[in-house]
């Protein structure tokens, strides 16, 4: 049966549309490796591969960097990149899902965050980019096989209450997504930082600061053995400036503005980012000369990026089936360096257990959908036809009306989940587009209303509205007097949240904020690693939550240099 599977996939292959043109060398290097490999594989007395995926990635960057109005990097650079992916077994066990404890799992983990990739000439050689194809796919296979037989040893030493498939069977597809390349002059973009970064000049307590600019044209050609192939050329263009600034009293102070987009069109005017940026400057200016911030604990109203941001980085990172993100950096070191990152197979996201049970208040309903291009008139940039595994996106319910119905999958189940929802991105199970859609809304200045009343009610001195944050620091923090009166505050972050929180959200805003991000970030060993390129559009309500801790961020920063800075006399 698994030789009659094999034949099937293997013509397909050869009858794959995307891959039917002699010119594309690509193309061609990867369909004969991948034939000879599944073919003549093995170690001795060793299964060859049940599944193998290939994928190149063609990039052209162009970037330019500005600080303080002086370009201080520009250039382009072009590379390919080959992933692998060997599966040695069966599609109900084979090596994934594993890793052993100490060191090697430590490199293993790094070895998937770095995505397994292999540099590739950019030169259209056949002979040598088949040459390296062969030499990673060999390299892969070994391995598989060590991890496959480390891991039966494992679970024969261990009792399992369930067995999950390692993989889920997808029928073959041919896919294409192609959108047109970004042309943009490597000039305009170091005039564009200039303008951008010169706003920081009046801050004369500037540390640093910067304005970036990039534009990625990349093609993405993928091949399993199944018979799957897609083509991806989407191009993404990035605005970001940022600004960090030390008080007189210590503490620093940091803040940034970030605009993305498919084509140039989708950018702001270059007058509108500048304006952008000098709102940093103002930002960084209010919080310089806000109150010190102290433990509060009350009724915290969220606005804007503030809830998205909020929502982004402790509710939906948690969505994936298959995360160990709610661990944090720590226990995951601790679950590495004891072995217990490969004692399950199906290592799970916390969330799993809360399934059917209620995670938000009964007038909330959270939905992805990665097909949508647009939503409350303003464009969303995580939208993809199909995912990096080649299985098309859709629309998935996760909560309805406050209980948790499912969560995101790939194509490596998780219990009650066995087929994958598309949502297998460049770094992992992640959302697309997320929405929180609401059946009972407020307006925005009814949602300030009825934090004041709460103020009122609870006699306390004065209520909280978060405007921004990064993470759960806050960048714009603001005390609200029973006057109406407000008074900014620093050195403040959202302490305690956890996903059980969210079930505590007393009121929405009617009106929504469509808020665009990278994905999230992990910290290993005080070490931030980037989880890739992954653009996640959350449109998220303003949020009112009852009750909320807000606490002062002990100052633990260098002392201020003993001269001022040049700027301060100018």
């Amino acid at each position: 049966m698994k030789r009659q599977f094999l034949c099937v996939g293997l013509l397909a292959l050869v009858s794959a549309p995307l891959f039917a043109q002699q010119d594309d060398v690509e193309a061609r290097a990867m369909k004969d490796e991948m034939q000879r490999s599944m073919k003549e594989l093995h170690l001795e007395a060793k299964d060859g591969p049940y599944y193998i995926a290939y994928k190149i990635v063609d990039s052209d960057r162009k970037e330019a960097h500005a600080s303080l109005g002086s370009l201080t990097s520009s250039g382009e650079t072009r590379n390919r990149v080959l992933s692998v992916t060997v599966r040695v077994g069966s599609y109900d066990l084979d090596n994934s899902n594993f890793s052993g404890g100490g060191l090697g799992a430590i490199e293993a983990l790094l070895g998937s965050l770095g995505g397994g990739s292999n540099i590739l000439p950019v030169d259209d050689n056949y002979d040598e980019l088949r040459r390296k194809i062969w030499l990673a796919t060999d390299a892969a296979y070994k391995k598989a096989v060590e991890d496959l037989s480390a891991k039966k040893a494992a679970q024969q030493s261990r009792n399992r209450e369930e067995t999950i498939p390692d993989f889920s069977k997808e029928p073959p597809r041919q896919e294409s997504e192609v959108l047109p390349p970004i042309d943009e002059k490597l000039s305009d973009a170091e005039h564009l930082v200039r303008a951008a970064s010169a706003v920081f000049r009046s801050l004369p307590l500037v540390q640093t600061s910067e304005a970036e600019f990039g534009v990625d044209n990349s093609t993405e050609h993928f091949l399993n053995s199944e018979g799957t192939t897609y083509i991806r050329q989407i191009p993404n263009v990035v605005f970001r400036a940022s600004a960090s600034l030390q008080n007189t009293t210590g503490e620093i102070f940091s803040d940034e503005y970030s605009a993305y987009g498919r084509s140039l069109s989708d950018l702001p005017s270059e007058a509108t980012i500048v304006q952008n940026s000098n709102a940093v400057v103002e930002r960084l200016t209010a919080r310089r000369r806000g109150k010190a911030a102290k433990r509060y604990n009350g009724p915290v109203l969220l606005e804007g990026d503030a809830a998205a941001e909020l929502f982004a980085h402790n509710f939906a990172n948690q969505l994936s089936a298959r995360s160990r993100s709610g661990g944090g950096g720590n226990a995951l070191i601790s679950e590495l360096l004891t072995g217990s990152l490969g004692a399950s197979s199906n290592p799970t996201s916390g969330l799993l257990n809360k399934v059917g049970s209620r995670v938000l208040p009964d007038f909330l309903t959270v939905v992805d959908n990665p097909q949508l291009t647009q939503a409350d008139g303003h464009p969303l940039f995580g939208n993809y036809k199909f995912d990096e595994e080649g299985v098309p996106s859709q629309e998935t319910v996760l909560v309805k009306d406050g209980y948790l119905k499912t969560l995101l999958t790939s194509r490596a189940p998780a219990r009650g989940m066995l087929q994958s929802t598309g949502n297998m991105r460049e770094r992992g199970v992640l959302p697309g587009n997320l929405f929180v859609e609401a059946s009972k809304t407020s307006s925005r200045e009814d949602l300030t209303k009825q934090l004041l009343d709460l103020v009122k009610a609870r006699d306390l001195e004065y209520g909280m509205i978060i405007r921004r944050l990064s993470g759960n620091a806050a960048l714009e923090a603001i005390r609200v007097y029973a006057d109406g009166h407000e008074e900014s505050v620093r050195d403040s972050r959202v302490a305690e949240i956890t996903v059980s929180s969210f079930k505590d959200i007393l009121a929405v805003s009617k009106d929504r904020t469509v808020y665009t991000q990278r994905g999230q970030t992990v910290s290993l060993l005080g070490v931030s690693l980037s989880l890739g390129g992954d653009l996640i559009s959350y449109v998220v309500p303003d949020i009112l939550f009852e009750d909320m801790t807000v606490e002062h961020v002990p100052n633990d920063t260098p002392k201020l240099p003993d001269i001022p800075s040049p700027l301060a006399s100018n």
